[in-house]
């Protein structure tokens, strides 16, 4: 019998700030890696293309969000 059946997973949510920077995107990959993280990432510009890499790691359609920041 597996020792996690009946089990439900509870998901952290943490805010990254600058989440389209070089270390914070290594950060928010990390986090939606280990799969138990809503991660909350700000950004100056959510549409902006350069953004992109974030939308695009594993994870992020489910569990990554962006806002806008000023």
């Amino acid at each position: 019998m597996d020792g996690d059946a009946g089990k439900t997973r509870t998901m952290k949510t943490v805010c990254v700030t600058g989440a389209g920077g070089f270390v914070a995107s290594w950060l928010v990959q990390l986090l939606l890696s280990r799969g138990d993280y809503l991660v909350h990432g700000t950004v100056r510009d959510p549409s902006d293309p350069k953004n992109a890499h974030l939308m695009a790691l594993d994870g992020a359609g489910e569990r990554l969000r962006l806002f806008k920041a000023d």
